[in-house]
């Protein structure tokens, strides 16, 4: 995948190829899809990670082609119940399609029922993958309750060991700070790619909390991270997307 170092940071150290990941949770486009379909333009990512995607919006599908189309990238996941991903999806850099090994969407387990938290109505969550042969990104959406976080990141470790920790990057919304019980269970296999200050991504356009991150296994090594407060990324979303660069060790 030597492609992927165009246009890229310069290293420090490593000499590998370099991926440019951005993480964003679009709240399904209903604040400002104009300014979503912007902030990916800006940054050209060469995966976003996207979590909340049109799924209950009627032409949930075309809307998430749409905006891959406008972006100069693949919908290799459109999210929504009926492709598995629930709410998450993948979207791939044009110039990336033939990279793309295999694709994965599937739910994460749904015990409604034992929800401690019920600030909001239960909602299915899920998981999307994208192997671009030697760097696997996943892209998740954990939950409100606490005790759903931890059962999910245990589905997603799981996942993680399957296509191996070293070449995997998970980004998405966790809601949960970092130090808390789930990037703990997480960080058994990733350590987080964002530096602690200043990296708060919720609520945008002011926000108090990170709780979105991108972490990476140990055959990655970041070259820089950053939140986007971009005049798109301030009114796209009321979270604000994160942008990381890394380079595969060699």
């Amino acid at each position: 995948m030597d492609h992927l170092d165009d246009q890229r940071p310069p290293s420090g150290g490593p000499s590998g190829p370099q991926l440019r990941i951005l993480s964003y949770n679009i709240k399904s486009l209903q604040m400002d899809a104009t300014a979503v379909r912007d902030v990916i333009r800006e940054s050209d990512p060469d995966v976003v990670a996207i979590q909340e995607p049109c799924r209950y919006l009627t032409g949930g599908r075309r809307r998430m082609r749409a905006l891959a189309a406008a972006t100069g990238t693949v919908c290799v996941i459109p999210g929504g119940s009926p492709f598995g991903a629930y709410t998450t999806a993948l979207l791939v850099a044009r110039r990336h399609e033939g990279a793309v090994v295999r694709r994965r969407g599937r739910p994460l387990s749904w015990r409604w029922w034992r929800r401690r938290d019920l600030r909001a109505w239960p909602t299915r969550r899920g998981s999307a993958l994208v192997d671009l042969g030697d760097v696997v990104v996943v892209s998740v959406h954990l939950g409100l309750d606490a005790r759903e976080r931890l059962d999910h990141c245990a589905e997603v470790a799981r996942l993680v060991e399957r296509a191996g920790a070293a070449r995997c990057v998970v980004a998405g919304d966790l809601n949960e700070e970092p130090g808390g019980p789930a990037w703990q269970a997480l960080g058994t296999l990733l350590h987080d790619a964002v530096p602690e200050a200043p990296g708060l991504t919720f609520a945008a356009p002011k926000p108090r909390r990170r709780i979105d991150g991108v972490l990476i296994g140990d055959g990655f090594e970041v070259i820089s991270s950053r939140v986007l407060r971009t005049p798109a990324a301030l009114r796209g979303s009321d979270h604000l997307p994160l942008l990381v660069d890394v380079a595969r060790r060699v």
